[in-house]
Formats: C-alpha cells, sequence, structure tokens
C-alpha cells in the first residue's frame, strides 16, 4: 500500500530501505506495510518537527553530546524511540521501534524482531549490535521520561 502522507506515530514498528525504483521506504505498522516515495530520514525529520518541535539533527546531536553514543536513538517523542541497526547516513539503515518489539532472536538465517503484531522482520546487525543498541534505546528512554541526569551504564551493573 501506498502511503504519501504518513507520520511515524506510536503503532510504527520499523522503517526498512525499500530496493524499488519507485519508492524509497518500506514502513511497518501495526495497521499493516506502506511504501512512502520519502526516505526514511525524510520521515523521520517530520516526526522531529511534529513532535518535538526541532530538528532532527539537532535531536541526534543532543543525543550524542549527553550520552557519546555512535548511531544514537532517535528520541521522537513520548514512546517514540527509532533505534538504527547502522548509521542513521547508511543507505541501508533500519530503523526500529522497541516499544512495538515483543521478541528477537538469531537463527541460522539471521536476527528476527517479531512485533507486538506477530508480525517479523529481519534486521541486517548482528545480536551483538541489536542488543547494544536496545541497551542504548533504554538508557535515552530513561532519560527522556525524566531521571534527569544520565547514569553511566557501567555504573548501573
Amino acid at each position: 500500500m501506498n502511503k504519501t502522507d504518513y507520520l511515524i506515530r506510536k503503532e510504527t514498528m520499523a522503517l526498512d530501505t525499500a530496493f524499488d525504483p519507485e519508492y524509497q521506504t518500506i514502513i511497518y505498522d501495526q495497521d499493516g506495510v506502506f511504501h512512502s516515495r520519502k526516505s526514511k530520514l525524510e520521515l523521520l525529520r517530520e516526526a522531529c518537527i511534529h513532535y518535538r518541535m526541532c530538528d532532527f539533527e539537532g535531536v541526534l546531536k543532543g543525543t550524542k553530546q549527553i550520552f557519546n553514543f555512535n548511531k544514537a536513538p532517535v528520541v521522537l517523542g513520548d514512546g517514540l524511540i527509532a533505534t538504527p541497526t547502522k548509521s542513521p547516513k547508511s543507505y541501508d539503515c533500519q530503523f526500529i521501534f522497541l516499544a512495538n518489539v515483543v521478541d528477537f532472536n538469531a537463527t541460522a538465517d539471521g536476527l528476527y524482531v517479531t512485533f507486538s503484531n506477530q508480525q517479523k522482520l529481519k534486521l541486517n546487525c548482528s545480536m551483538h549490535t541489536f542488543q547494544k543498541q536496545f541497551s542504548r534505546t533504554i538508557i535515552c528512554a530513561g532519560y527522556y521520561h525524566g531521571l534527569g541526569k544520565y547514569i553511566p551504564w557501567k555504573k548501573m551493573i
């Protein structure tokens, strides 16, 4: 289904590369799978303006400055955090919205996430990378939701 006016929302599960001459992004949503002519970064930029009233680059810069993360999660708003599998600048980076992930497991065929609607998506990163990104997202969510200070991960263990 073509979705030209899609706005990222709490039901968004993932953004993936379409590898299609007509569409740039595949949007996995609890209501279905949509195709967009907009890039993943365009969709994320629109969501940053809509929910945070700031630009995508500012959100990433703030997250990187506070936490010193490479591949920083993109905090779009309450419950909306896009977790990249690769550098966000990478053409084939996938953005996963962990609030909608119920499971992830490695198989002989690769790493898969299962979303709340039982749909599965094959990821293009290792289990180690995904677990690291998962941890970073939890840290960002805690900070965003009122902890107000960053407790280094190593001190939490």
